[in-house]
């Protein structure tokens, strides 16, 4: 007995912990909300429990009156079955043949089922046919062979002979009497077979005997086709195949074709019972209704409960970690909350700020005005939308700059309460404000301030978008000058309305405006007289549209000092000239005196031929050809020297190769022969010609070979050593001249300043000569460079080689000694002889 009070009171001690819990609402809830389910369940267990043991019971009943019926209807089919066999055996007989109509009227007489009677011979001829007289008496049996006209009954005699036994058809239909079943009885002779005993029965009339008729006055009765399951007769005019108490059995000796399907006629509870239970289920749903609103309250108020702890906690926790101070002040200015950031930004807790009245903690001591003023302007509703910007004083009394916007704090009555302020520290905003500030007024005084003119022009709008001081000066504030500089003409759109301009880099990438190089020119403006370089490029501006901004920088001083350096490059290269030709001045007078003194002398001979008289005048004219053929060759000698000295513009021409060394040669060989030097030359076959001024050529050439004869007559080299050679070769892009000779050749240190200007190893040399010669080739986009050649290890002389293109680049702007292109075609003109040999 002390075990159950144990029991429960450790129950009792385990549920209390649960009672007191959190949880404690939602388990009185679901208490009594399984114990409804439960008694709902248990009610509905056992009103199915109830219908199943009615049910079960109608059932068995059923089985047991249907197993009852097909007994007695197999009875009186076996009774029928043997009075077929009986007149089956009496066909043995004579006198039994003669019987057999009899026989046969008097079981239709006793069976109403039975519509045929008839007896077949072993050949299935009709012997004997007897029918009811329910049959209608034009109906054909037989047809015209003497044989049963239904195909059933040939069959059933086959079976019946094959067998030996009374055989049954399955159901068929026969048009005016409906369903029939045919039974065939073999006749037997000994052993023989003899024939068959056929009945026809009605289905119907089955259908009518006694034992259905008792059957179906509780049931419906049903005939079905044993194969298909069609109804073939039924006691009932209704659809009974949807019936839940249902009972099939074969027929007797019908098993194969026939059976009979008995449906209780069951019926509902009555409406007691129905009432009874959907009282109890009424009642069930609407306390489980009840239970379940309940629940559902609780859960609803449970989770407002969470769903408010959870705002309350976000809200908290959003606050705090918001950077920017909230404060809540009353209608008379006194604080009622602050958040952590703004504890964080005076340094004052909330202990320190809330309900202190007016003037505030965080107010600067000098400011007090102001922020009273503030303060009173908050209270009376007239804030600016903008806030305040106002000095806010820090615990540790140091001071910073924050915003203060101001909105009026409502509750959920639609009541003004007081007042939000959220304050924000705008002290790095303002530093770096101003520090950009400062930045720019820096910039704009550099570009203010720069020696070349800035433009930045919006393309699509023809709109000046920045122009400096220089720019302003040269060309105003239009953008005229931008497409000036810029060697543009303005867009055809620029008089049109800006609002219905269109964007020409509209839908195009920009990347490929803002990463292409600057572009670079020289233009010459001719109002202001003024050359400019010119760098141009597109880039982002601040409104992210592509502009192109332009620098514009005065050159006009460099191309002045260019002219300058051009005019005395040209007199340097006359100057050289001349020099060249006074060091060839005593050769030149040589040379001329030869051809002068022949004159005099041929003049001489025939004036004192002539006094004579003992110069027949047939010799005369000789002697005259040959005296003008003298002076010819000293005009020759002075207008050569004359074209090679005289100052004139380059003047590019087409010119050969051959022709180019041949003037050269002419004046060469007379430094050449007071030097005793010999020169070979070489000229390559098929050389095209050039596109060059042929006096500059020539005097490049002249130079290297005084040069390369000055060595040889210097190193003091004797026989075949005491030469030069000229080589000119081609390639498929340039031709090279090379002079070697068998000199003392180059040092190195020299060989590092060969070509400075106003450098020279001769003592009455300016040392101009080769720099001219490398500016020369340079011109005319080619290379001269000096090289030693060794024999050996030994040092046997120097090559000097320049290269000039076939073909040469179109050159814009001035040239160092200038160039005006023009040409002669001479590509058919005579080689000259592949190899020179003067001595």
């Amino acid at each position: 007995m002390s075990l159950f009070p144990t029991l429960l009171r450790r129950l009792r001690q385990r549920v209390r912990p649960l009672l007191h819990s959190r949880r404690a609402d939602l388990l009185l809830l679901f208490v009594p909300l399984l114990s409804l389910v439960l008694f709902l369940g248990a009610a509905a267990a056992l009103v199915r429990y109830t219908q199943q043991t009615e049910l079960q019971r109608e059932n068995d009943t059923l089985q047991r009156d249907s197993e009852w019926a097909r007994q007695r209807m197999s009875l009186e089919m076996a009774l029928m079955q043997e009075q077929l066999q009986s007149m089956a055996n009496s066909l043995e007989t004579r006198r039994g043949n003669e019987r057999f109509p009899a026989m046969a009227a008097s079981f239709l007489h006793q069976h109403a089922l039975t519509v045929v009677v008839y007896a077949t011979d072993p050949d299935g001829k009709l012997e004997h046919l007897v029918m009811s007289p329910a049959v209608p008496r034009d109906l054909q049996w037989i047809d015209a062979q003497h044989r049963p006209a239904q195909p059933m009954s040939l069959q059933l005699q086959l079976q019946a002979r094959q067998r030996q036994r009374t055989v049954y058809s399955l159901p068929y239909h026969l048009p005016r009497l409906g369903w029939v079943v045919e039974s065939a009885t073999p006749v037997m002779l000994g052993s023989q077979f003899a024939g068959t005993v056929g009945a026809v029965f009605a289905i119907d009339g089955l259908m009518r005997g006694t034992t259905v008729q008792e059957l179906s006055s509780r049931y419906a009765v049903a005939l079905v086709d044993h194969v298909t399951g069609d109804v073939i007769a039924s006691t009932a005019t209704g659809d009974l195949a949807r019936k839940p108490l249902r009972y099939l059995v074969a027929l007797h000796p019908f098993d194969a074709g026939l059976a009979m399907r008995v449906s209780s006629f069951h019926s509902a509870p009555g409406w007691t019972v129905r009432g009874l239970y959907w009282a109890v289920f009424v009642l069930s749903a609407l306390m489980l209704w009840m239970q379940w609103g309940s629940w559902r309250q609780m859960r609803e108020r449970l989770q407002a409960q969470e769903s408010l702890t959870r705002e309350t906690a976000f809200r908290r926790a959003m606050e705090n970690s918001l950077s920017t101070g909230m404060q809540a002040i009353d209608l008379k200015g006194r604080i009622s909350y602050v958040n952590m950031a703004f504890c964080k930004m005076t340094g004052f807790s909330e202990h320190d700020l809330v309900g202190r009245a007016p003037p505030h903690p965080y107010w600067p001591a000098r400011r007090s005005a102001e922020m009273a003023l503030a303060l009173q302007q908050t209270l009376d509703g007239l804030a600016p939308p903008s806030g305040f910007a106002l000095k806010l004083a820090r615990k540790d009394g140091s001071e910073f700059d924050a915003r203060v916007y101001v909105s009026a704090l409502i509750d959920n009555r639609d009541r003004q309460t007081g007042w939000v302020t959220s304050i924000t520290d705008i002290t790095e905003p303002t530093r770096i404000r101003q520090e950009l500030a400062a930045s720019h007024e820096r910039f704009v005084a550099v570009l203010e301030g720069l020696d070349a003119a800035v433009s930045v022009l919006a393309i699509d709008r023809d709109e000046q978008l920045y122009a400096n001081k220089l720019y302003r000066q040269w060309f105003g504030a239009s953008a005229h000058g931008h497409h000036l500089l810029s060697g543009q003409d303005p867009p055809p759109g620029a008089g049109v309305d800006g609002d219905d301009a269109v964007d020409s880099f509209a839908g195009l990438p920009t990347d490929e405006f803002l990463h292409t190089q600057a572009q670079v020119h020289e233009i010459h403006v001719a109002s202001l007289d003024r050359w400019f370089d010119v760098r141009q490029r597109y880039i982002q501006w601040v409104d992210a549209r592509v502009v192109q901004m332009l620098i514009a920088t005065d050159v006009t001083a460099r191309h002045q000092a260019e002219d300058v350096a051009r005019n005395q490059e040209e007199k340097a290269q006359i100057t050289s000239r001349l020099i060249a030709m006074g060091e060839m001045a005593s050769s030149l007078a040589h040379e001329l005196n030869q051809p002068l003194t022949a004159i005099n002398n041929y003049c001489s001979g025939m004036i004192a031929r002539l006094r004579n008289r003992s110069m027949p005048a047939e010799e005369l004219q000789p002697a005259l050809e040959k005296t003008a053929r003298q002076a010819q060759r000293a005009a020759a000698v002075i207008r050569r020297v004359r074209d090679f000295v005289k100052k004139s513009e380059p003047h590019r021409v087409a010119c050969r190769v051959q022709d180019i060394v041949q003037n050269t040669l002419e004046l060469a060989e007379i430094d050449l022969r007071r030097r005793n030097v010999r020169l070979f030359t070489h000229i390559a076959a098929g050389i095209p010609a050039l596109h060059a001024d042929p006096i500059l050529i020539e005097q490049v050439l002249l130079n290297l070979l005084r040069n390369a004869a000055e060595a040889v007559d210097k190193a003091g080299r004797a026989g075949v050593l005491r030469s030069i050679e000229l080589d000119i070769a081609q390639d498929e892009a340039q031709v090279h001249f090379i002079v070697r000779d068998n000199g003392t050749g180059v040092s190195e240190e020299v060989m590092s300043h060969l070509f400075e200007a106003f450098y020279s190893t001769k003592s009455e040399g300016l040392g101009i000569g080769l720099n001219i010669c490398r500016s020369i080739v340079e011109f005319h986009e080619g290379r001269l460079w000096a090289e030693n050649q060794y024999n050996g290890e030994v040092l046997s002389g120097s090559v000097f080689r320049f290269t000039l293109p076939l073909e040469p680049t179109p050159r814009s702007g001035a040239a160092p000694t200038g160039a005006a292109a023009q040409g002669t075609d001479l590509s058919a003109a005579p080689a000259a002889p592949d190899l020179h040999t003067s001595p």
